[in-house]
């Protein structure tokens, strides 16, 4: 992609930077997220560990906790992260997907999939570029997913706003070890 920056305008906190006082944030991060080493997403978030915490919290829940399965999740975060040229997360969640659905995530096909997933991809598309999801729409994501897969679509969509507009915003590189797979816009 190439308009997105690397050059990181916030820098890298590592564990031995990061205030001792609040070093079980930090672990936190590393132990539910099963990584070996800080993501840079994380990392240059650290500068403010208390928005580091707020921010991870939301994500923790709409990645592990949520109602939405393993695929979907994986497809709203590509979808939303193209809509907001959020190449740090597509390169980092495109590979996560079955190769059936990685082939159709990113085009129009996508929201042609049976419920939950294309309406929910629709929804996502839609909200994250600003716009408003209609009431049959909405009907349609909570017949299939119910009120709370309704509310936790919503709230994935709006926490990868927030870390797109962060790593866009203050050039987030992409770790060195992540392929970088071009989007499809």
């Amino acid at each position: 992609m190439d308009n997105y920056r690397e050059d990181a305008r916030v820098p890298h906190v590592s564990r031995d930077d990061f205030p001792a006082d609040k070093v079980e944030i930090y672990d936190h991060i590393m132990e539910t997220r099963k990584l070996k080493y800080m993501a840079e997403l994380f990392a240059r978030m650290a500068s403010s560990p208390n928005a580091l915490q707020a921010v991870a919290s939301v994500g923790e829940h709409v990645r592990f906790h949520s109602v939405l399965d393993e695929v979907l999740r994986e497809m709203v975060i590509c979808t939303v992260s193209q809509e907001v040229g959020n190449w740090y997360e597509w390169c980092h969640h495109i590979h996560r997907m079955p190769d059936d659905m990685r082939e159709i995530c990113g085009t129009p096909a996508q929201e042609g999939l049976p419920a939950p997933r294309g309406p929910a991809l629709k929804f996502s598309r839609i909200v994250a570029t600003g716009g408003k999801a209609d009431d049959a729409l909405i009907e349609e994501i909570r017949e299939s997913l119910g009120d709370q897969g309704l509310v936790d679509l919503t709230v994935m969509v709006g926490y990868y706003q927030l870390v797109g507009t962060f790593c866009t915003t203050l050039h987030v590189p992409i770790e060195d070890n992540i392929d970088r797979a071009p989007m499809r816009k």
